[in-house]
């Protein structure tokens, strides 16, 4: 596995909020319901044949992308994330399981990628990180990295389910996260601005986290 770190980035949120917390954020998820059950559905929704290169934009620790070479050996899995931390720990599992990762050090907004580069693009429970200057910056370059024909899988927060538990919860998650435009459904909408075409929700799930969709 090769690990690509680029220069030391700045004015990012780490996948757990606080760096203290990253040795946590694993089992910080499952707890939370972001187990193996809730990848085991992002990779369901991915529609892979198994021969694709797909880039896991936010990576984070690694762990979905990890799963996803257990079940798609044959597909080339690059991971990127800011948070060299988070890298290091998605080097240790790809290591440990001989997936035979690829990792980027680097910011969604600025991807060190070529045009067409990829078959599809996932990006799960990190736009909300994003700050909101760069969210439809960030899109787009999903949108320049990806091949015509290709797609990409959101997976962040969205409107809650109209029901009284999932929008308390909802708005605890916003004390301490960014959430706004994923609650009040406006992801969709930055989608399209940026380029792609038959967005569309595909499931959604606990605390009101959607799987959105959309094609280059």
């Amino acid at each position: 596995m090769e690990t690509i770190i680029k220069e030391k980035i700045k004015n990012y949120i780490p996948p757990a909020h606080w760096d203290f917390l990253l040795p946590f954020y694993d089992i910080g998820c499952v707890l939370l319901g972001f187990g193996k059950n809730f990848r085991w559905r992002i990779i369901q929704h991915l529609g892979l044949c198994g021969t694709e290169r797909i880039l896991d934009a936010g990576c984070g620790t690694g762990t979905l992308l990890t799963m996803l070479k257990e079940i798609h050996p044959s597909v080339v899995a690059v991971g990127l994330d800011p948070d060299e931390k988070a890298l290091q720990i998605a080097s240790h599992k790809s290591h440990r399981n001989n997936a035979n990762i690829i990792l980027h050090c680097s910011t969604m907004d600025n991807m060190p990628f070529e045009n067409n580069s990829y078959d599809v693009i996932v990006s799960s429970l990190v736009f909300h990180h994003l700050q909101k200057d760069n969210k439809l910056v960030s899109l787009k370059e999903c949108l320049r990295v990806l091949r015509p024909g290709g797609r990409m899988l959101l997976v962040d927060f969205g409107p809650p389910r109209p029901y009284i538990v999932a929008r308390i919860l909802s708005r605890l998650f916003s004390l301490f996260e960014p959430i706004e435009d994923g609650v009040e459904g406006r992801i969709p909408e930055l989608m399209l601005k940026a380029g792609f075409s038959k967005v569309n929700e595909d499931e959604k799930y606990l605390y009101g986290i959607t799987i959105y969709k959309g094609y280059k």
